[in-house]
């Protein structure tokens, strides 16, 4: 976009952001034909704050600081397709401010060259002059001084007079040129006139038919964009309910992306976790087949003690029985070593010393067997009480050895 594109656009900025009350189309149009992007709509969209007064000044920012060379017609292209056909008219007849006339700077041109032209040839002519002058004289330095000053004075009052006569002469021949040009441009003026003014009057009387129809061609447009507006609005505000709801559903999908991306984290862990749990599930099962062969091992050999247990159990039962039997022969001889103890008792009262210390040394021995036969049955039955056989007393004690005398 040049300068005078610009210029253009900043001239209407006020009927611009009366009528654009709607920006939304305008950016669509320019962004299709990438002049615009999204970062675009999206600086637009997010200002602060959010007025239309605001938006329309960064659009309008954005759309005269834009690089691309075909910006203007593109934005004329877009208002025209957006039904804007005043405005794109009003931007292409918009006359730029600040350019000067032609004329007036071709006259001024015209009168400088003129007046430069006069006084470079009459410098000329009094330079010439003045040396012509100075050559006669041939005194001293102060008559040629005087000579030189009024030489000088003289040269510059003609000089001065000079470039009146020419300026005045200048401005009485353009004037005089003036005036014919614009007599010249009257008449031919009055003639077009004339001519016009028929021809304007007959147009005026077809035009003012032509009025009518259109007027009336105006009046069922008028019908039809009303029609055409509302119809306008109501696919506006589905399309805005549409972009709602399609932002919410790429919302979603974003949302449930997220999700699956966590999903899938999960997984992998899940399935490392899996990994683990597959190892040690191996190696337990290693372990508990070591351990079923040591648990059938130790059922061989609780069998293997069972049967031993068994055996061991018979052999004890074959010993208590015989245990049983030696002890009915045991009490049976006590019983009738009682018997002879006894008898040896009563006899011992009528015997001598030796006699009885024979019988002392019988009762220790007897006393040593019935120890013997206690200590085997301890685990089994009671224990036997020792018994001492006393010769000449009533209960069986161990006997005291005699007192010497």
């Amino acid at each position: 976009m040049n300068r005078e594109q610009r210029k253009r656009i900043t001239q209407n900025i006020t009927n611009l952001k009366e009528r654009l009350v709607d920006l939304d189309p305008i950016i669509d149009r320019l962004i299709e034909k990438d002049v615009f992007t999204l970062e675009h709509r999206e600086r637009i969209e997010h200002v602060s704050p959010a007025t239309p007064q605001k938006k329309f000044n960064e659009f309008i920012q954005l759309l005269l600081s834009s690089p691309e060379p075909n910006t203007y017609f593109v934005f004329l292209e877009a208002l025209t397709e957006e039904r804007h056909h005043y405005m794109a008219e009003r931007l292409q007849n918009t006359v730029i401010s600040g350019t000067s006339p032609v004329r007036n700077s071709y006259s001024r041109d015209r009168s400088r060259s003129r007046v430069t032209s006069a006084m470079s040839r009459r410098s000329y002519d009094h330079s010439g002059a003045s040396g012509a002058a100075g050559f006669n004289y041939g005194g001293g330095a102060a008559a040629l001084e005087q000579v030189m000053s009024r030489l000088l004075s003289d040269f510059g009052g003609k000089i001065n007079s000079n470039i009146s006569n020419t300026i005045q002469k200048m401005r009485a021949e353009d004037k005089q040129e003036m005036e014919k040009r614009m007599d010249e441009k009257l008449a031919s003026f009055k003639k077009e006139w004339e001519d016009e003014k028929s021809s304007m009057l007959k147009m005026n009387e077809s035009a003012i038919r032509n009025l009518q129809t259109s007027v009336e061609k105006l009046r069922r447009s008028n019908e039809e964009y009303n029609r055409l507006s509302e119809k306008y609005e109501k696919l506006k505000e589905m399309q805005k309910e549409m972009r709602e709801k399609e932002n919410e559903r790429w919302q979603r999908l974003s949302q449930s992306n997220a999700e699956k991306a966590q999903l899938k984290i999960a997984n992998e862990d899940l399935k490392t976790q899996l990994q683990n749990l597959q190892e040690k599930v191996a190696s337990l099962e290693g372990e508990n087949n070591r351990l079923k062969e040591k648990d059938s091992q130790n059922q061989i050999d609780l069998e293997h003690l069972a049967i031993e247990n068994k055996t061991l159990i018979q052999e004890l039962d074959e010993k208590d029985k015989e245990r049983l039997s030696l002890k009915k022969e045991v009490e049976m001889a006590y019983s009738r070593i009682s018997d002879v103890v006894k008898f040896q008792r009563e006899k011992s009262e009528l015997e001598d010393v030796t006699y009885k210390s024979a019988l002392e040394k019988q009762s220790e021995k007897l006393n040593e067997i019935f120890e013997v036969v206690n200590s085997m049955n301890t685990k089994d039955r009671p224990r036997l009480s020792s018994r001492s056989l006393y010769i000449g007393g009533s209960g069986m004690k161990t006997p005291n050895k005699p007192e010497k005398k």
